[in-house]
C-alpha cells in the first residue's frame, strides 16, 4: 500500500500526459506477455506476439520482463521510438548501472533469473550490448506494438481527455477522487492498493504527473525518479478497464473490420465474448472476468450464443466449459457464405441467430 502526501504547492504542480510514448509501452508489452494469461485473452494477440517477436526467449528479456528496470526515468518522456532507442544509448554507463542496480533490489533478482541476466552481457557499460538490447526492443516494437500503434494511441487520447474534462470540470481534488476504484483521495492523501504496511511518499513541492498505459493493466504504479530528487512523481494509470476491453484494441488488425462488423450484428459485449471463447475455451467465470462484466451477464451472453448455434458449453465437474462451433468460427473468419435465409435450412436454427442480433 502506497500513500501519497500532498501539499499545496503539489496539488498546483499535478500535470496529465497523453502515455509516455511507445518506448515505455513497448517495455510493457513485454511485461504483459510475461503474465502467460492461460492460453490467450487478449483476443490472440500474446499467441500472435509470441509467433512473430524475439519476445521472452530473447538473451535481453530477462532484463524487461518483471517491469522493474525503470526506462522512464533513464529516458524521459520521448515521442517516438527512435527517440527512445537514441536516449536509451546514449544513457551513461554509471546512470544504467545504477537503475540495473535498483531494478536488482527492488525486483529480488536471484538465482535462475541472475544466471538467465548472464546472458544479457553487461549493457550498462558494453556499447555491443546496449545495441543488442536496443535491436531487440526495436524488433519487439515492430511486431508486438506498430501494428497496434494507431488503436493504441487512439485509447492513450481517449483516457487523457476524460481525465482533462474532470480536471476542467471538478478540479485537481475532484480528479484525485476520479481515480477510484483503483485509488483513493482522502485529502490530502492518495491512497494506492491494499496492505498491512503502508509506504509513504511525501511530494514536498516536487508534484505529480498521471500517465495513462494501455499495456500497465493491473493498477496504479508509482515511479520516483532516482536520479532527479525534484522530479515529478509519475502515477501511471491503467487506460483499460479488463483484459476484454484490452483485447478490443489488440485486437488482429486484418480481423479488426470483421470484428467491428460483428459488433455491429450483435452487440459489443457479445460479439466481444464471442472472439474471446474462440481465442480460448472457457468457463462461465473466466468469461466474465476477460469482459470484465458479472458471471451473471456472461452467462446470459453465453446462453444466447449456444441458443444461436455459435457456441457450445460442456459441463466439466462443477463448471461449464464454452467453445466455438463450426458455424462460429465460419462468422467469425467471414466464410458464413451467402445472407442467411431461414428457409434453405432449419428455420428453428434461422429463428435463434435472429434472436442473437436482436437481443
Amino acid at each position: 500500500m502506497f500513500r501519497i502526501h500532498f501539499t499545496a504547492d503539489d496539488l498546483a504542480r499535478v500535470r496529465l500526459t497523453r502515455g509516455w510514448g511507445p518506448l515505455v509501452e513497448t517495455h510493457l508489452s513485454l511485461v504483459r506477455l510475461g503474465r502467460r494469461d492461460p492460453r490467450d485473452a487478449l483476443g490472440g494477440w500474446s499467441a500472435r506476439a509470441g509467433r512473430t517477436s524475439p519476445g521472452l526467449a530473447h538473451p535481453c528479456a530477462p532484463l524487461l520482463d518483471d517491469g522493474w528496470l525503470d526506462l522512464l526515468t533513464v529516458t524521459g518522456p520521448v515521442g517516438s521510438l527512435e527517440e527512445g532507442l537514441t536516449a536509451l544509448l546514449a544513457v551513461r554507463p554509471e546512470q544504467f548501472r545504477a537503475e540495473l542496480a535498483a531494478a536488482a533490489a527492488a525486483g529480488g533478482w536471484h538465482g535462475d533469473r541472475l544466471r538467465r541476466l548472464a546472458a544479457a552481457g553487461d549493457p550498462a557499460g558494453n556499447r555491443t550490448d546496449r545495441r543488442r538490447l536496443v535491436t531487440f526492443l526495436h524488433d519487439h516494437h515492430r511486431v508486438a506494438v506498430a501494428p497496434y500503434w494507431p488503436r493504441i494511441q487512439a485509447r492513450l487520447n481517449a483516457e487523457h481527455s476524460v481525465l482533462a474534462q474532470v480536471l476542467s470540470s471538478q478540479g485537481v481534488e475532484g480528479l484525485l477522487a476520479q481515480l477510484a476504484p483503483f485509488a483513493h483521495w482522502r485529502s490530502p492523501v492518495l491512497e494506492l492498493g491494499h496492505g498491512p504496511t503502508a509506504n509513504d511518499i511525501r511530494l514536498d513541492g516536487r508534484g505529480l504527473t498521471l500517465v495513462p498505459s494501455l499495456f500497465f493493466d493491473s493498477g496504479p504504479a508509482v515511479w520516483i525518479n532516482g536520479m532527479d530528487d525534484q522530479a515529478p512523481v509519475v502515477l501511471l494509470l491503467p487506460a483499460t478497464r479488463g483484459p476484454g476491453d484490452l483485447a478490443a484494441v489488440l485486437v488482429d488488425p486484418c480481423a479488426a473490420d470483421r470484428l467491428a462488423a460483428l459488433v455491429n450484428l450483435l452487440g459489443r459485449t457479445r460479439a466481444y465474448a464471442l472472439d474471446s471463447i474462440a481465442a480460448d475455451p472457457c468457463t462461465t467465470g473466466e468469461l466474465a472476468r476477460r469482459l470484465a462484466i458479472s458471471a451473471a451477464s456472461a452467462s446470459e451472453h453465453a446462453t444466447v450464443l449456444r441458443d444461436a448455434g455459435l457456441v457450445t458449453t460442456t459441463r466439466q465437474g462443477r463448471a461449464v466449459r464454452h467453445h466455438l462451433t463450426a458455424m462460429g468460427e465460419r462468422l467469425l473468419d467471414g466464410s458464413l457464405g451467402p445472407p442467411f435465409r431461414p428457409d434453405q435450412t432449419d428455420p428453428g436454427a434461422g429463428a435463434a441467430l435472429a434472436g442473437a442480433m436482436a437481443r
